[in-house]
């Protein structure tokens, strides 16, 4: 019997962060889960988080929120390109690229707006 339960609907899309201002989240390591979406903003690259911190959240649980992180930056660009080929195929790796996804990230976003995303 599986554990998995019934659950509907989507998740919220997390805010921006604001400048000068950090998140930690954690990507989900199912890369067929990310995806390319098109929005009256131009195309965003959307993958699915768990959010642990944000400065426009007041309160988050210590298990983290659920959410979807949409951006267009060129983090998030780079972040898709770095499992996803432009065929839109997922990319082949000699190691486990799954792996290197385990932990946190620190969302950062810096004074002029842009984001940078590193492992903590």
């Amino acid at each position: 019997m599986s554990d998995k339960k019934l659950s509907f609907g989507a998740n919220p899309s997390m805010r921006e962060v604001p400048s000068g201002q950090h998140a930690l989240i954690m990507i989900s390591k199912d890369f067929s889960e990310w995806k390319t979406i098109d929005t009256e903003w131009g195309q965003k690259f959307s993958f699915p988080i768990t959010l642990f911190s944000h400065p426009s959240y007041e309160s988050i649980p210590s298990k983290g929120i659920a959410m979807t992180w949409e951006s267009k930056s060129v983090a998030a660009l780079n972040l898709f390109a770095y499992i996803y080929q432009t065929d839109g195929e997922i990319r082949t790796f000699d190691w486990d690229a799954e792996a290197e996804f385990k932990g946190k990230w620190k969302l950062h976003r810096t004074d002029s707006g842009t984001y940078q995303l590193e492992q903590v």
